[in-house]
């Protein structure tokens, strides 16, 4: 029999209805997306975004014996990543550099994502006639893998939570298991603070009762470490939560602003696929599928929780990492519930619609690895020069500065943090992410009076201030002992200025 002839015969067979070997699906639907993956992964894993360098300091003072701190001396918790914190410390204190570590872990939980991912989506509906989906949709993301490379913790979070729902919908069968789940969730807690969320939910949607014996025990073991942490929390930095809360709020309608346009960014780089997840909730509410309800649950709340804080200021939508799971897992649902109608006239259609997203994400693809280069060559030039400048010529002494990370780690010299990420004081003034500008913003930097300022100018001469808060410093006569020493001109059209007091 021809080559030709023999696929006539396989493809005539599957419209019959027949299924795909599970050799088949493996490969397909999981060892393919993973070597995507790993391949998109390795185009960007030189970069490593500023905020990494914030946690990547907190362990070096912690493997140099000084404890979790910024600032030596100064207890405040300017992290959201306890866990990933404290590895890289202990691989500090053995002598690991916490970048290439920090990307190691990041890479592993993205592909251990789609381990969970491609079991989940099993046991959904068994693998029959279309492979998994909701690895490919994954492994083409540039949020997810740009974020498993660029030294934070957003996959490893993601990992565990999906890995902790996986667990609790098997648990749910055996009327048992508790404690796997609720340590994978604790783990998670002390990973990233809204690990809560991600529990809670499952835990309301997949039992009878929600006070079941069950949750009990599970969240019990779930509650353990994290109230450990909390206490720990408490005595040592004074504070029931990170500084970041207080830096990163205050004010409810720009986050809900800020939020908005956060995830219609996201929507479009998703694109048109996403929508298809929509037909997943239907699903789950037409079968009465409570994992299903579940998996929907937790996306849109996601969404909700990102739209309430404001999402953040860095690319790649890294607060939608751990949900872009759930999202694919009901968008994965609905397309091979599609599939298996054997409808030849919806087949068709949904072949068409998954070459145009094909093309589609290939060309986000492709524009996120510009915005990346373009990125990676902006913080090399500001930051980088800034930071390497200030090492080499100047005295140790304070520096104020907005974004702290790479500065703060390679200069290792004391940061007052314009935007109050590790600041007593700022974090707590009013006005939301940036806009913490008013009255005593200007006092606290004149309290500290740093002999270094790192501001953002509009001149190469540094004589026009670019943002308001730099304009509020800037024109106070207080002001007046800080010459520019030092000037790095950006494409942007804006200039990193170096100030010392004199």
């Amino acid at each position: 029999m021809s080559l030709v002839d023999n696929t006539k015969r396989l493809v005539k067979a599957w419209l019959d209805g027949g299924s795909l070997s599970r050799r088949i699906h493996l490969v397909v639907g999981l060892l393919l997306p993973m070597c995507l993956m790993c391949w998109q992964m390795w185009l960007v894993h030189t970069f490593t975004v500023d905020d990494a360098y914030i946690t990547f300091r907190y362990a070096r003072n912690l493997a140099d014996g000084h404890g979790l701190v910024y600032n030596v001396g100064q207890a405040i918790e300017g992290y959201t990543n306890f866990s990933l914190t404290v590895v890289l410390g202990a691989g500090m204190a053995m002598g690991i550099d916490p970048h290439p570590l920090s990307k190691l872990l990041g890479a592993g939980a993205a592909l251990g994502t789609l381990v969970v991912a491609y079991r989940i989506t099993d046991r959904l509906q068994p693998l029959s006639a279309l492979p998994c989906i909701a690895t490919w949709l994954l492994a083409s993301s540039a949020s997810f893998t740009n974020w498993a490379v660029f030294g934070m913790e957003s996959t490893i979070f993601a990992f565990l939570v999906l890995l902790g729902t996986l667990l609790m919908f098997r648990e749910t069968d055996a009327g048992e298991g508790y404690v796997r789940s609720g340590l994978v969730f604790a783990l998670a807690g002390l990973t990233r603070p809204e690990a809560p969320m991600y529990l809670g939910l499952p835990m309301l949607l997949l039992g009878r009762r929600f006070l079941s014996r069950q949750n009990i025990m599970r969240g019990l073991v779930f509650l353990g470490p994290i109230v450990i942490h909390l206490l720990w929390r408490k005595m040592y930095y004074g504070d029931w939560v990170p500084a970041t809360l207080g830096a990163k709020t205050g004010d409810l309608s720009l986050q809900l602003k800020r939020g908005r346009g956060y995830l219609d960014h996201w929507l479009g780089h998703a694109g048109p696929v996403v929508w298809l997840g929509l037909y997943g909730i239907g699903l789950s509410i037409a079968r009465r599928s409570r994992e299903m309800g579940t998996l929907a649950a937790v996306g849109v709340s996601g969404m909700l929780y990102i739209v309430l804080v404001g999402g953040d200021w860095m690319s790649y939508s890294r607060f939608m990492v751990p949900v872009e799971p759930y999202v694919y897992l009901l968008v994965g649902a609905g397309v091979r519930t599609i599939v298996e109608t054997r409808d030849r006239g919806a087949l068709i259609g949904l072949l068409l619609f998954g070459l145009w997203v094909g093309n589609y994400r290939g060309v986000e693809l492709k524009e996120s690895r510009k915005t990346y280069k373009k990125e990676r060559r902006h913080w090399n030039i500001s930051a980088g020069r800034v930071a390497f400048w200030i090492r080499d010529n100047l005295p140790k002494g304070t520096i104020a500065i907005g974004d702290i990370g790479f500065v703060g780690y390679h200069t290792n010299f004391p940061i007052l943090d314009l935007l109050g990420l590790i600041d007593p004081v700022i974090h707590d003034l009013p006005g939301g992410y940036t806009k913490k500008t008013g009255k005593g913003y200007v006092e606290r930097f004149y309290d500290v009076f740093p002999e270094h300022a790192v501001l953002i100018m509009t001149t190469d001469e540094c004589s026009e201030p670019a943002l308001p808060g730099v304009r509020v410093l800037t024109e106070d006569a207080r002001f007046a002992p800080y010459n520019p020493v030092h000037a790095v001109p950006m494409s942007s059209g804006v200039t990193w200025c170096v100030f010392t007091r004199v």
